[in-house]
């Protein structure tokens, strides 16, 4: 049978998923800010005010992301740390807008990538706290440098934007698609988990119980036939008292398979819980079910053992019929069909009209 994957330990998963989202944001501050300094650069050599403030300008380029980086890296919370890298960088920006006298194409563009890549990361709360972070730096700039205000932008500036513009966008798009992608496979992996029992195989009771109310739609609908199996291991506590838990969990996994190999593509096998299993056989009559449920207890009465001693199955059928309303009236009769079997002895198949279908042997 298909195996579904393990579950995954949520509580380990989230450390490397914080640590990737450091990485992501320590390559994004290192394009951002790098590409974004040429244009702080070429405003301020407008001015005449590059000499004094290229030491900084070099520290922001290169010597923020480098140190954000290691101020993060490896430590236990690196989530928590990244937000305040975050707030830092809305702080220099901020700082560097204030610098350049609010010089207006380098500082709508560093306001609108900031703005828009935090919204994508924290939603508005912290696309507020960016904007009020930036306002508060710019207003600091701005008094020690004596509110110089030269908001029109040089034709060089406007060049000198360009690789930012054309870069930064392009990475957030690239990393927006990456990560959309990697939800969409864990979604996948959630619903994979939802369906699929991880110890048979087969499919969940929830998905099982769900396939088996939408045939109840049909036969509602349409008259469209179909049969419930309700399959117990004979006396499974004995298994597990006499060979050990471990024993009995093989035990119920050579079952399993066994029941996934014998049955058609359409029909579904279900784990309904512990040692007892449900069987759907879209299309089939009660007739035609039994003969399927002892060809699946002869299956594994003959290729399933434990210690050497086969392991047998009580089965109970029941064709859909009117006056089943809902999945209990279905699978009760199914079940009282089971409880007749091991009643009577085990190891054989009972319908739900109480019809002697097989003996053991």
């Amino acid at each position: 049978p298909i195996r579904a994957p393990p579950m995954p330990d949520l509580t380990q998963a989230a450390i490397p998923r914080g640590f990737r989202f450091v990485r992501q944001g320590a390559a994004m501050r290192l394009l951002g800010f790098s590409s974004g300094s040429l244009a702080l650069a070429a405003s301020l050599h407008a001015t005449g005010s590059l000499g004094t403030w290229w030491p900084l300008l070099l520290a922001t380029a290169l010597g923020w992301p480098w140190l954000a980086w290691r101020l993060t890296e490896g430590k236990p919370a690196p989530l928590k740390l990244e937000r305040r890298n975050l707030l830092v960088d809305g702080l220099i920006a901020g700082m560097w807008i204030g610098i350049i006298g609010l010089d207006l194409m380098p500082s709508a563009m560093l306001v609108s990538a900031l703005v828009m890549d935090r919204t994508m990361i924290g939603g508005w709360r912290m696309m507020w706290a960016t904007l009020l972070t930036i306002l508060a730096a710019c207003l600091v700039a701005l008094l020690f440098t004596g509110f110089v205000i030269e908001p029109h932008t040089a034709l060089v500036t406007m060049l000198w934007c360009l690789p930012f513009m054309a870069l930064y966008p392009l990475a957030l798009g690239a990393l927006a698609h990456f990560s959309s992608d990697k939800v969409r496979a864990q979604n996948r992996l959630l619903e994979q988990v939802v369906r699929i029992d991880p110890e048979t195989g087969l499919a969940t009771r929830q998905q099982w119980l769900a396939a088996v109310a939408e045939r109840l739609r049909r036969f509602h609908r349409h008259g469209a036939v179909s049969s419930m199996l309700m399959i117990d291991i004979d006396e499974f506590k004995k298994v597990n008292d006499t060979y050990g838990h471990l024993a009995g969990d093989e035990a119920i996994r050579q079952v399993s398979r066994q029941l996934h190999d014998g049955l058609r593509s359409v029909d579904l096998a279900g784990r309904y819980g512990g040692d007892e299993f449900g069987v759907l056989l879209p299309g089939t009559d009660g007739h035609a079910a039994m003969e399927v449920a002892e060809r699946l207890r002869l299956r594994v009465a003959n290729q399933v053992a434990v210690g050497g001693t086969p392991v047998t199955l009580s089965i109970g059928v029941a064709e859909l019929r009117p006056g089943m309303e809902g999945i209990g009236d279905w699978a009760g009769a199914a079940d009282e069909a089971l409880y007749r079997a091991k009643a009577e002895g085990r190891n054989r198949v009972c319908s739900q009209d109480g019809e002697p279908v097989s003996v053991a042997g």
